[in-house]
C-alpha cells in the first residue's frame, strides 16, 4: 500500500470543513431570510467549493484517472463565476434603483 501524501490529506479535510461550514451557513435562518442576497449567495460558493475541492481530493486520492479531479475544479470554477456575476448583477440593479 502506497502513503498518501499529507498535503492531501489536509486539502481534503480543509474542503469538507469548508462545504460543511457553507451548508450550515444555508441553512442558518438569518441567512435563509436573506434568500437572494450576497451572504446567501457567498454560503451557496463555499458549499458548492467545498463539494468541488473534496471531489477533487477523493478523486486524486483513489487515483480515477487524470481528467476527473481537473473536472471537479473546472466545475466548481463555473459555479463560483455565475455565482459571483449574479451577485455583481444584484448589486448593480440595486445601485441604479437608489
Amino acid at each position: 500500500m502506497t502513503a498518501v501524501p499529507p498535503e492531501l490529506l489536509v486539502v481534503l479535510i480543509l474542503s469538507i470543513l469548508c462545504g460543511v461550514l457553507g451548508a450550515f451557513l444555508l441553512s442558518h435562518k438569518g441567512i435563509r431570510m436573506m434568500r437572494g442576497g450576497l451572504l446567501h449567495r457567498l454560503s451557496i460558493g463555499l458549499a458548492a467549493l467545498g463539494i468541488a475541492l473534496s471531489m477533487n481530493a477523493i478523486a486524486r486520492l483513489f487515483s480515477l484517472g487524470e481528467p476527473w479531479p481537473d473536472a471537479f475544479l473546472v466545475v466548481a470554477l463555473i459555479v463560483l463565476f455565475f455565482i459571483g456575476y449574479s451577485a455583481w448583477t444584484n448589486a448593480h440593479e440595486l445601485m441604479a434603483q437608489g
